[in-house]
């Protein structure tokens, strides 16, 4: 009997093991689609909004590069605010 119950108890953890590693790989699937559909959002943002500004004249362009990508990933419609908002201080000061 004793051998028995060890048997369960271990087959009970196996199975709380096997979904909690499921419900972390969904989960960790999950936060890498959200950060690459908000990058490239993001980029498809900044790339409109250069466009609008070049054509205006307005000289302020924040670009597609590694830092855009990292940043409208992370941070989404915020971040490429922030980034806006520093190439225009940077415009203004500069």
């Amino acid at each position: 009997m004793g051998m028995d119950n060890t048997i369960g108890i271990v087959m009970i953890g196996a199975a709380c093991l096997l979904v909690l590693l499921v419900a972390a790989m969904r989960s960790r699937t999950q936060i890498l689609l959200n950060f690459i559909l908000r990058a490239v959002l993001g980029l498809l943002i900044i790339y409109f909004v250069d466009s609008f500004l070049d054509g205006r004249g307005i000289p302020v362009h924040v670009g597609l590069g590694a830092v855009s990508l990292v940043m409208s990933g992370l941070l989404g419609a915020p971040g490429v605010l922030l980034l806006y908002g520093i190439g225009v201080c940077a415009w203004l000061l500069g």
